[in-house]
């Protein structure tokens, strides 16, 4: 059973931020701070960075697209039908690949941007092949995880089958689920002193975590932070394009999620062109929210780059692009930076 708190703790930061004091939300963003990086990309999806400049993405001209710092963009290995990004500890990019939009398999992979190795990490689960691989992260451990949304249909946003799960994968390469029932379950991100894993449930419009355990496994899921819009039980993507502006502009349906170095979790929320944050005292608070789409068109995934981690990257599915806007407060270094 699950425990249904909103996680708050007065006075002190969660989120593995424990001993340090709860700094100010984030500060609002407006539309006019944001500028494009790229543009024209096919089924973009997820965004990584790594310390010497470069964004993986994902997109349909290979496993990996490759924005160098000199603006070129290099295309690494054949594409199956990729969604989530991450970067391990060792610099390889991780790629979750989401079958069902296409019919092709849903595996996990790396990538070795030094060779352009590909290889496939994980194809099946308790003998089942891999149709929606999603969210992947990385911990400084050498442990993946990964979600794997739902069994289908991918268009049943709302879903209230819980057959979505996340899956782990051990630096010897052994998978096995670590957490199941979940209502799609989107993105995934780790807290900063990793030692919790938070995931974005789509079709509850919120965000859950689990406390990780010496062997990678999980336990105690708490709900973390309040509701974040609103939800309809088996609302479809035709139906929630359909709704009036200012209908799609409240809907909780969350997708990519990260971490600010102040404790605060900065989370997508892509059918209401908006970014909210989840504080560490538990509140939710509004980043950036463009109505018109004129630069945050459908957001999937962000995550920060440049030396500072001050540079934020935000996938805009539905322009096609990638744009970014400085930040007053950095995100917290994933695996593949110092720490």
């Amino acid at each position: 059973m699950f425990d249904r708190r909103s996680v708050v703790l007065g006075g002190m930061a969660l989120a593995g931020c424990a001993g340090q004091r709860v700094l100010a939300s984030p500060a609002p963003l407006t539309v006019a701070d944001f500028t494009m990086v790229l543009s024209g990309i096919d089924h973009a999806e997820g965004a990584a960075t790594s310390p010497d400049g470069r964004l993986f993405l994902s997109n349909g001209g290979g496993a990996i697209g490759i924005l160098e710092p000199d603006g070129l963009l290099r295309q690494v290995g054949r594409p199956l039908m990729p969604t989530g990004v991450a970067v391990d500890r060792e610099g390889r990019v991780i790629i979750a690949n989401m079958g069902l939009l296409n019919g092709g398999p849903g595996s996990l992979q790396r990538v070795d941007v030094k060779t352009g190795a590909v290889e496939t990490l994980v194809d099946n689960i308790e003998g089942r092949a891999l149709v929606a691989s999603n969210g992947p992260v990385a911990a400084r451990d050498g442990t993946l995880y990964c979600t794997h949304s739902t069994w289908g249909p991918v268009a049943n946003i709302g879903t209230t089958t819980p057959a979505g799960f996340i899956y782990k994968v051990t630096p010897d390469g052994m998978a096995s689920i670590v957490a199941r029932d979940l209502r799609g379950a989107n993105g995934l991100c780790l807290s900063p002193d990793e030692r919790y894993l938070y995931c974005a449930l789509t079709a509850e419009g919120r965000v859950r975590r689990w406390r990780r355990q010496v062997d990678g496994t999980l336990s105690d899921p708490q709900d973390y932070g309040p509701q974040l819009g609103v939800v309809t039980p088996d609302q479809g993507f035709r139906a929630i394009l359909a709704l009036p502006a200012n209908e799609r502009a409240a809907l909780g349906y969350c997708d990519g999620i990260a971490f600010d170095r102040a404790g605060n979790l900065w989370v997508t929320l892509p059918f209401a062109n908006r970014i909210v944050a989840i504080t560490p005292d538990g509140r939710k608070v509004d980043v950036v929210h463009d109505p018109d789409g004129t630069m945050i068109d459908m957001p999937t995934n962000l995550c920060w780059g440049a030396p500072d981690l001050r540079t934020l990257y935000v996938v805009s599915r539905a322009k096609g692009m990638i744009v970014r806007a400085r930040t007053a407060v950095a995100g917290a270094p994933l695996a593949n930076w110092p720490g």
